[in-house]
């Protein structure tokens, strides 16, 4: 112990503290028998997430995998699913040794190393500023377990935001201050870029403003602090660079997205839309609210579904990281102005706040931090916790040196407060919410009693006395806000119901959906009978799966009338290809076709894509290529599905009406034809003829009616399309029989990278029917083949290697420089 530093000693404590509190806030998905896979108010966990890993695991360990995907909907670039998140990475690896379902058991204990590596990188981060050991370890704590990492990091890939954050922010400061390590800051921003776009865009705004507000307060002239400016913005410029390998591909699958479109008609709406508040006054209470908790409002799925927040529990702001925090924020306001600092830095620390006021009051910030989106979005609100948390640090140290303090500001937060945790305590359905109130409550106003002390004591003796018991008190409030974010939850089990005990809870579930006591009757969603391995890993699925395999040579795509597991994500699990999916970036040109011609293909929003739903609507199958359906049902319509063999509980059809991935067409209406002529008064009637008879292109003919189609001609109808069935995704060929010019369109979605060739001839991709991929080709037989290339992947990967070299030559050139200036010396 003697060659351990004081420094290492505190944060080898903090890494414990951290630990033994994840222990307990995780206790049941440690030791007991539920697994970190949420099917509430964190259903993406279990709808989504998850069932990337498994498609992903499952492509790894068939040997099959490429970067593209018809496994997930009608198809995607798999690139953007693919950040270079280690933890990702690492609960792939999992999964691929111990199977797509086996793997879940390891998110807990993922989580758990985000949380004590957030909390060590803020403490590293933090030790760049004159604070104690002490001020570090609770503002680090605090940080390790603050609300943001702990909601959005259910969504698993969301948490090392909280990580990146702070690293980004230790290497600029040292960047800023000329110290050693300062060119790990490029590093610091490549790691950030090959993990997400969209948080590398929030976390380098924040970056920017930082590396401004804090030359403002140390440059020792405004040349100087002009010069170091621009350099700082050519550093993060060329970690940005040397992220393109993976940071250009995913930008421009973000592109394909309906998610990125235009929000705003001219600048004066968009001003208007920054600058006025926002109507839904639940957004200042939300504000409030969730600085002290953020389970006071209630979950949006759980219970009675009485959410009261703004937008839902995960867009509402989340801001906690304890309410000693908020305590420190008001008191730091009103005292800082009074203390030793330069006035320079006083000036620009409240002209900081005073910005995050404004971008906070209005929706400018949820707009900006969004990409320039509407509508704005909360999830930006990460990176103001670093910053409370320096300012609690501040403020910790504050006190301990005799500082003093405002008694109105403590009455202030301390009435606030309780009318937090009282609103809270009322709105609660379960009694462990109840106790949480009542928790945060207590620690709070003891968080405020010590203060006071320490304001108005100077006995050093009972100073000692009450900063211990403030360090103990604030533990207990943030491991008890974090312990009830992962209680009551619906959650998967790690074992399925037994046969045996599946009657018995079955009746005890619907027993207490009838009681009159609305915590029973709430709770009995956590007593529900599961099935979910039994379903989604089901062997009589796999048996089916593969005699189709044994017998059909051709690409086609097999669904279900029934949901297992998951509402629209079981091919990824279950290694098929159907058309049903769950996908927040969905292709934008896909998403404008069922928007105009299938709008009952969604399912409760926009986002999701579900064929068993609409089974019964065979003829929009057969257009999406749906030959096989398996379903539950032994006695379908066979006027519509003809019944091929059972295997077990599962019944395998053939669609009646011819199911293919291709199709191929003599003539071509407009797009503005068909999106005029599928309106919705006259959809029903007119889509499926419009898409049997024709295909819509950008420059094709315009007609006012369907009364103005073409008859199908007997060269059309001897005409044909075969597609093979691909061995990986990402390379599809087939072979075209055609009667006359035509086109030919493939039921993938028209998107950049896909590269055709007919005869070995590349041919130009035309879109088809607003969202497919399609291409012209002459009467006659012909070779096709369909290549993906994850656009800007080349580019990129060229661009990010001349940025590396670029990096590489400064550091040599650098450090040639130091060892001259050195020898001069000497």
């Amino acid at each position: 112990m003697k060659f351990i530093t004081k420094e290492s000693r505190t944060r080898l404590l903090l890494l414990a503290a951290l630990f033994f509190s994840c222990l307990f806030i995780f206790r049941q998905y440690i030791f007991g028998d539920m697994v970190m896979v949420f099917d509430d108010v964190g259903g993406d966990t279990w709808q989504q997430y998850t069932m990337y890993y498994a498609d992903i695991v499952n492509h790894i360990r068939t040997g099959t995998f490429s970067l593209w995907d018809f496994n997930n909907g009608i198809g995607i670039n798999l690139f953007a699913f693919l950040q270079a998140d280690p933890f990702m990475i690492l609960i792939c690896l999992i999964g691929v040794v111990t199977g797509p379902a086996h793997m879940l058991y390891y998110l807990v204990i993922l989580q758990m190393m985000k949380i004590l590596l957030a909390g060590w990188v803020f403490y590293w981060f933090i030790s760049e500023f004159a604070y104690s050991r002490q001020a570090k370890f609770v503002a680090s704590f605090a940080y390790g377990l603050n609300g943001f990492l702990l909601v959005w990091g259910q969504h698993y890939q969301f948490g090392m935001a909280v990580i990146y954050l702070p690293l980004i922010l230790l290497f600029e400061e040292k960047f800023i201050r000329g110290e050693k390590g300062r060119a790990f800051f490029p590093v610091a921003v490549f790691l950030s870029g090959i993990y997400s776009v969209y948080f590398t865009y929030m976390t380098l705004i924040c970056a920017g403003f930082y590396l401004i507000f804090r030359l403002l307060m140390e440059a020792e002239n405004f040349r100087s602090g002009i010069k170091k400016f621009f350099c700082g913005c050519g550093q993060i410029i060329l970690g940005i660079g040397m992220s393109l390998g993976i940071f250009l591909p995913m930008a421009e699958t973000l592109m394909n997205s309906s998610r990125v479109e235009p929000s705003f008609n001219g600048i004066a709406d968009f001003l208007k839309k920054c600058f006025l508040p926002y109507k839904n006054i639940m957004y200042y209470k939300s504000f409030v609210m969730r600085s002290f908790s953020t389970n006071l409002q209630n979950l949006q799925t759980l219970g009675d579904s009485r959410y009261e927040g703004y937008a839902n529990y995960y867009e509402a702001p989340v801001l906690f990281c304890s309410t000693l925090a908020v305590i420190f924020l008001l008191q730091f306001l009103l005292v800082f102005w009074k203390s030793d600092e330069k006035k320079r830095v006083k000036r620009t620390v409240y002209g900081a706040v005073a910005m995050v006021a404004v971008i906070t009051a209005f929706p400018l910030g949820g707009i900006v931090f969004n990409s320039f989106t509407m509508p704005p979005t909360n999830r930006y609100t990460y990176l103001l916790i670093v910053f409370e948390l320096v300012i609690f640090a501040w403020m910790w140290d504050h006190l301990q040196t005799g500082g003093k303090i405002s008694i109105t500001g403590l009455i202030i937060t301390e009435v606030l407060m309780l009318y937090a945790y009282k609103r809270g305590y009322e709105v609660s359905v379960f009694h462990e919410y109840r106790e949480n109130a009542v928790i945060l409550a207590v620690t709070g106003s003891f968080m405020t009693l010590g203060i006071l002390v320490l304001d108005l004591c100077r006995k050093r003796a009972v100073r000692n006395v009450v900063t211990g018991c403030l360090i103990c008190v604030l533990a207990v409030n943030v491991v008890s806000e974090a312990g009830i974010t992962y209680t009551d939850r619906i959650c998967l089990k790690k074992t399925d119901t037994s046969a045996e005990q599946a009657a018995e809870q079955t009746k005890k579930f619907e027993e207490e959906l009838k009681s009159e006591d609305s915590e029973t009757k709430a709770a009995a969603v956590f007593d529900r009978p599961q099935n979910y391995y039994g379903e989604l890993y089901s062997q009589e699925v796999q048996d089916a799966l593969a005699y189709l395999r044994e017998n059909d040579p051709e690409f086609y795509r097999v669904e279900k009338n029934y949901s297992s597991g998951t509402v629209s994500m079981d091919s990824l699990a279950q290694n098929y290809r159907g058309i049903s999916t769950y996908n927040s970036v969905m292709n934008g040109n896909v998403k404008e076709f069922v928007n105009t011609c299938y709008p009952e293909f969604c399912y409760l929003d926009r986002n999701r894509y579900t064929f068993w739903q609409i089974a019964d609507d065979n003829v929009f199958g057969s257009f999406m290529g749906v030959r096989y359906l398996l379903s539950k049902d032994g006695k379908l319509d066979d006027s519509k599905y003809e019944f091929i063999k059972q295997f077990g509980s599962v019944y395998l059809y053939r669609n009646k009406q011819e199911g293919n991935t291709a199709w191929f067409y003599e003539n071509a209406i407009s797009e503005k034809s068909l999106k005029k002529l599928c309106r919705k008064e006259v959809r029903e009637k007119n889509r499926e003829i419009l898409l049997k008879n024709v295909i819509a292109v950008e420059d094709g003919k315009d007609i006012s009616d369907v009364s103005q189609l073409p008859e199908i001609s007997e060269e059309q109808q001897n005409s044909s399309v075969t597609l093979k069935i691909p061995e990986k995704d990402s390379y599809v060929t087939g072979n075209v029989t055609a009667g006359t010019d035509g086109y030919v369109l493939c039921m993938i979605p028209y998107e950049k990278g896909w590269e055709i060739t007919v005869d070995g001839k590349e041919t130009e991709a035309v879109k088809g029917d607003i969202g497919f991929l399609a291409f012209k080709v002459d009467k006659g037989e012909h070779q096709i083949e369909l290549t993906y290339h994850v656009p800007g992947l080349r580019s990129g990967m060229l661009a990010g290697g001349v940025c590396w070299f670029v990096y590489l030559g400064i550091l040599i050139f650098n450090n040639k420089r130091r060892k001259k200036k050195l020898i001069f010396k000497r």
